[in-house]
């Protein structure tokens, strides 16, 4: 069977109006399209922005002496812009995170670690 596509049959498919409802839908589609759009740029150009933005200096942890426990060793150390931590492990097998002033290496706190 052979279709008949001259451009007078094309025409005559133009004529029928668009029912109201299949007009909204485009339109509603349309619009989630590009919303969609604007939230992937937004996204790309954040991830973007941030990859190549100068990253700020590391601060050196210092401190003039840090008082640890009889036989701690440090297992980690961080720093804050006020505060030195040190996760240490004691004598006797158990792990605590002390907390140091940076300024003059008072310790400030001792909290046990407890691995569950």
């Amino acid at each position: 069977m052979s279709r008949n596509l001259s451009p007078a049959l094309a025409e005559d498919e133009d004529e029928f109006p668009e029912p109201p409802r299949l007009r909204r839908l485009r339109w509603m589609v349309s619009g989630l399209m590009v919303t969609m759009m604007l939230g992937v740029a937004v996204i790309a150009v954040t991830i973007a922005v941030r990859l190549w933005a100068p990253q700020p200096a590391a601060q050196p942890v210092t401190a003039e002496a840090l008082s640890l426990p009889e036989g701690a060793e440090i297992t980690a150390l961080g720093a804050s812009s006020v505060e030195i931590l040190a996760t240490v492990r004691l004598p006797d097998g158990t792990e605590a995170l002390l907390t140091f002033r940076r300024a003059d290496g008072e310790r400030l706190s001792q909290t046990p670690i407890r691995r569950e």
